[in-house]
């Protein structure tokens, strides 16, 4: 349990230290041709089309999509089946979470809010470093927007070790199989991979104006364009990185894959 401590700990401050990084070649994006920040450019106004009809195509279309790729899951052949266990211990379908996500949503926009974990982390470590004397080149200016989007963030952490001691899914897994399988499970292999991971995964989210919480969850009802390039990046980048990263190790993961797997872990 302590390495694990100790390996999410590495992967949040490689995310703070990407916040950094950005920071230091904001004031030069501009000249690259990059502009990180919000757009207003949505689908309605591209093609057109007033708001509500083209919303609802896109809800209906995502709902039908959804539901099909759930009901070809292989992960749900390796499911143990857990009908009178409680709800804070199984896994939650698409449905309920989906509706919970979208009231956190309407939550937000009813404050005049916008959901996003990367913004949250460079208004959370402005207000940090503002009270040494230090503001960011990227966050300008500290008001109750940016003092909303630091308190979501600075909740995320006792929020999600709460789940997990209600869920009861911490445990003291060392590896998980199919990484062990595929690489070196060594505490320094894990804690280089977790910690460029979160560096660049915070950099790059900067860079390109928002994370998956800020495109998909709150980028995609917009119908923003920008929201879907961005949200098709990252699943083709995502897909082309776990391919070369297992690139020559197939027959390795075949035979974990082989057996049943336990998908609190694996």
């Amino acid at each position: 349990m302590a390495a694990g401590k100790w390996l999410i700990g590495l992967g949040v401050l490689g995310m703070f230290l990407g916040v950094f990084a950005f920071d230091a070649v904001f004031p030069y994006l501009p000249e690259w041709g990059i502009r990180s920040y919000p757009q207003s450019m949505t689908l309605p106004v591209v093609l057109g089309v007033s708001y509500g009809a083209l919303a609802v195509t896109f809800g209906v279309l995502v709902l039908l999509m959804v539901a099909l790729a759930d009901s070809l899951d292989p992960g749900k052949r390796f499911e143990p089946a857990r009908p009178g266990a409680p709800v804070l211990t199984r896994e939650w379908g698409w449905v309920s979470t989906g509706i919970l996500a979208g009231l956190v949503i309407l939550a937000a926009t009813a404050q005049g809010q916008y959901l996003g974990i990367s913004g949250g982390f460079a208004a959370l470590t402005s207000h940090v470093t503002d009270l040494f004397g230090y503001r960011l080149a990227s966050v300008t200016v500290l008001d109750d927007t940016t003092a909303w989007r630091a308190a979501m963030v600075a909740g995320l952490f006792p929020g999600a070790m709460l789940s997990a001691f209600l869920s009861g899914s911490v445990r003291n897994v060392p590896v998980t199989p199919l990484w062990s399988a595929a690489f070196e499970s060594g505490m320094k292999s894990r804690a280089s991979a977790v910690f460029a991971g979160g560096f660049l995964i915070m950099l790059g989210a900067l860079v390109g104006g928002g994370c998956t919480t800020g495109q998909f969850m709150a980028g995609f009802p917009t119908l923003s364009v920008g929201s879907f390039a961005m949200g098709m990046t990252f699943f083709a980048v995502g897909m082309a990185t776990a391919f070369l990263l297992y690139w020559g190790r197939w027959r390795k993961l075949a035979e974990v894959r082989g057996r049943a797997l336990d998908l609190a872990t694996d």
